[in-house]
């Protein structure tokens, strides 16, 4: 009796089994991505501060952690939508939905594979804590088919992963990493059975024959490798010992806190590293618009990586961060699904418990499924050029194209908006410390009176006021300076002023004042203090500079809570430059516009617009083609 007192203590210590194998595996990796970072961080030093090492170490670690940029502001930002989700995953948890869900999977056929993978998209299980659950019920019976699609679908997604992606990439990926987890599940369940029917073994799946029946979190469970002693976490503990469900939800919710927390800090953490360390040109080769097998190198690349579908919205959102133009959104995927999918810790447990043919076949399904979704998903729910959460492009569906100058950037505060062919043309400033905004164009072809018919273009233009009006701290965030550059060769304020205007003061929304270089040569803080915004339009070729004193005037209007949107014309040679006036202010932000190039009058933003317009092309390359050919 006292050895086998001593023998559960001795189990009790070593932990779960079952799930304690998982655990150690996924700590053991997460370990070894922190010192993957820090590495890397060590090289930084020793490459650039090489006197004086260990010092500079030390303010590396100092300036990651607390910089604008740094992890503990990315925390504070990420915070909220982390609370909420693991609130739900609680509420889950304490009444038990996901167990009373699963059961229902082997009381139903073919349409369990469609239950399974809905329920995989709500569980707050990952890889390692799913595989556990799969195995119980196949031992109580499931068919090998929904038992994959719970399998593929549970790591890709959850309440708290929706939330993250939310917060980091916006409701349009939120939604759309949602859907892909469930047909990724779908796929896998559909796929399976397929297979099934073509021959393939169900019956006997695990290596050393059967899993007994019982329950895995009985200790005496004859099975050792699938012994549980999770009874003994605190929320069970406490569980058995009150009915009350409020005490309950909070020690779960508490547990979960932990259990989801250290993948949302190391998330943060490396995503942090790669955003100051890893050289941007690596980073662009494989996220940067334009490569053709960049799926596919994301994909394999992501299999020996410990990817949790926690960490990777985070990470995913440095990597754009650094690019210098829009992200390639099937590479995006890619990353989102193949790397939470394919996670070494339960992949170790599969490899160790299945045959090699079940090993296969879920590889399979996961590196083919990512493949295909990555790429369809990224042509078909997204545009190439745009991101879909920059709030300036919201509900717009196509802006005025011409020929414009070329947004450069070398802040990461700064994010393209969008780049038609490469070419970055729109851009905003965001500061996570709560700044004001500043919007950048690189062309006044959006602005003019011509071109504002255009339902996009108005959208736009309303877009950009309440954007910098909810990013003002300025008490007259409402009213707007437009100041036009212009002397005496360029474009005067009748090429744009009655257009603004009928836009912008429409329902009293705002109050515009137009203003022109040529009769108000100078401005300083006497002005800008009765406003909250600034629009500075370049329109003035070779002159129209500010002075020294303007350009600190107007930064310390931005630093006092005026948002600024700063617009050039195109560089169209030495002696028509239209960007200098534009590129005296914007590059202290980071920001230089540049170089000249044309595109199409009317350049597509929303995915109806998009696909429109690849009709129109089609169509029109179709009837050429047919006139070639009748000669």
């Amino acid at each position: 009796m006292i050895k086998m007192v001593k023998d559960d203590k001795i189990n009790n210590k070593k932990g779960c089994e079952v799930h304690g194998q998982a655990k150690r595996g996924v700590n053991w990796t997460l370990g070894s991505l922190i010192l993957m970072g820090l590495a890397l961080i060590a090289w930084h030093v020793l490459v650039y501060h090489r006197q004086s090492i260990l010092i500079s170490f030390v303010k590396e670690l100092w300036s990651l952690l607390v910089d604008r940029q740094g992890i503990l502001m990315e925390l504070k930002e990420v915070f909220v939508y982390f609370l909420i989700g693991i609130i739900i995953a609680g509420y889950i948890r304490t009444y038990k939905f996901h167990i009373r869900l699963r059961k229902l999977l082997i009381r139903y056929k073919f349409s369990s594979i469609f239950l399974a993978a809905f329920i995989g998209v709500f569980s707050p299980l990952c890889s390692c804590g799913i595989l556990t659950t799969v195995v119980a019920l196949l031992a109580s019976g499931l068919s090998l088919a929904p038992a994959m699609a719970l399998l593929i679908s549970s790591p890709l997604m959850s309440p708290t992963t929706f939330f993250l992606t939310l917060n980091d990439l916006g409701l349009h990926w939120a939604i759309v990493r949602t859907l892909v987890a469930f047909l990724m599940g779908l796929l896998a369940g559909v796929v399976t059975l397929a297979v099934e029917r073509l021959g393939f073994e169900t019956t006997d799946l695990f290596i050393d024959g059967g899993i007994p029946e019982g329950d895995f979190h009985d200790p005496d469970y004859p099975d050792q490798r699938l012994r549980c002693t999770c009874n003994e976490k605190m929320s069970n503990r406490i569980a058995r010992k009150t009915k009350n469900k409020l005490i309950i939800f909070l020690a779960k919710t508490t547990e979960m806190f932990w259990l989801i927390g250290k993948y949302v800090l190391v998330g943060i953490a490396i995503g942090c590293i790669v955003e100051r360390y890893i050289p941007h040109a690596y980073i662009q080769r494989l996220f940067g618009s334009g490569g053709k097998l960049s799926v596919i190198w994301v994909t394999v690349g992501s299999i020996p990586i410990f990817l949790h579908q926690i960490s990777a919205s985070s990470i995913l959102f440095h990597i754009k961060s650094s690019l210098p133009g829009t992200m390639d959104n099937s590479a995006a995927l890619a990353f989102l699904i193949g790397g939470p999918v394919t996670a070494i810790p339960a992949m170790t447990l599969l490899w160790s418990m299945f045959k090699k043919r079940v090993f296969v076949l879920y590889m399979g399904i996961s590196i083919l499924g990512t493949i295909f979704f990555a790429y369809t998903f990224g042509h078909l729910l997204f545009i190439p050029h745009v991101d879909t959460n920059s709030p300036i492009l919201a509900k717009v569906t196509a802006v005025a194209g011409g020929v414009s100058a070329i947004i450069s950037k070398s802040s990461e505060s700064v994010r393209v908006a969008a780049d038609p062919d490469q070419k970055p043309i729109i851009a905003w400033y965001e500061d996570l410390e709560g700044g004001s905004g500043i919007v950048f164009d690189a062309s006044w072809s959006r602005f003019r009176n011509g071109s504002l018919h255009l339902a996009g273009n108005q959208q736009y233009i309303r877009n950009i006021a309440r954007w910098l009006k909810q990013t003002a701290a300025h008490p007259e965030n409402n009213r707007i300076l437009i100041y036009n550059t212009y002397v005496d060769h360029g474009l005067d304020n009748g090429s744009f002023q009655d257009g603004l205007q009928a836009i912008l003061t429409e329902g009293g929304e705002f109050q515009v004042t137009f203003a022109v270089r040529k009769e108000l040569p100078r401005l300083d803080k006497s002005i800008l203090n009765g406003f909250g915004q600034l629009w500075i339009l370049s329109g003035q070729a070779g002159r129209g500079y500010f002075s020294r004193q303007e350009i600190e005037d107007i930064c310390a209007f931005r630093d006092s809570g005026g948002s600024l949107l700063i617009v050039a014309g195109p560089q169209s040679g030495p002696s028509e430059d239209w960007t200098v006036a534009a590129n005296q202010v914007a590059e202290r932000y980071g920001v230089r516009f540049a170089k000249a190039a044309r595109f199409q009058e009317k350049i597509p933003i929303s995915f109806s617009a998009h696909f429109g317009d690849k009709i129109s092309h089609s169509l029109v390359s179709y009837f050429s083609w047919l006139k070639q050919v009748r000669g």
